[in-house]
């Protein structure tokens, strides 16, 4: 549709430009979605995690010491997904699973083949107690909501600023 408006005589270029680098980011993105995965051989001692990112990480199985599963509500609260969490004996996280990534089905395979005491949250709980309860199971950045939010309005604040001193300068310049 955008197309439409743009072909006669808009800036259908740009248009063209934007619709390339979107398409080509989903591309990507569906590339990483679909290539992360976990190896555990029964054979090996080794467990392997490929992350969306493509990050490769490791640990040993011995190196488990529980796990942790939970039903963890959604942000709009109106469901909750699954999480598995591996931990260390020192509470670090060495593998999670997500219920938006990864089937309970998958999950228990996890379990069955590390075979460690599992802690099982009765009900579903949400970010926030999870947070509060089990702050060592959550990525960095989940630990600390006000500094994701802090940083989410400098860097809009940032980029406003940015585009008003272009601007500003644009117009200086055709003034």
């Amino acid at each position: 549709m955008l197309y439409v408006l743009v072909l006669p005589d808009g800036p259908w270029l740009a248009v063209v430009i934007t619709q390339a680098i979107a398409t080509l980011l989903a591309v990507v993105a569906s590339i990483a979605y679909f290539r992360s995965a976990i190896w555990i051989s029964p054979d090996s001692p080794f467990v392997t995690e490929r992350g969306f990112f493509g990050r490769l990480t490791t640990f040993n199985k011995a190196d488990a010491a529980s796990i942790l599963r939970a039903e963890v509500y959604t942000s709009d609260g109106s469901e909750s997904r699954p999480q598995l969490v591996v931990l260390s004996a020192d509470n670090r996280r060495l593998l999670r699973m997500r219920g938006q990534y990864w089937s309970r089905a998958h999950m228990d395979s996890v379990v069955s083949a590390i075979g460690v005491p599992v802690t099982i949250m009765p009900e579903a709980v949400s970010m926030g107690e999870l947070r509060s309860d089990y702050p060592h199971a959550l990525y960095v950045l989940e630990r600390r909501p006000l500094l994701v939010a802090l940083v989410a309005v400098g860097g809009t604040a940032a980029t406003a600023g940015v585009l008003i001193l272009v601007l500003s300068l644009i117009k200086s310049i055709t003034a």
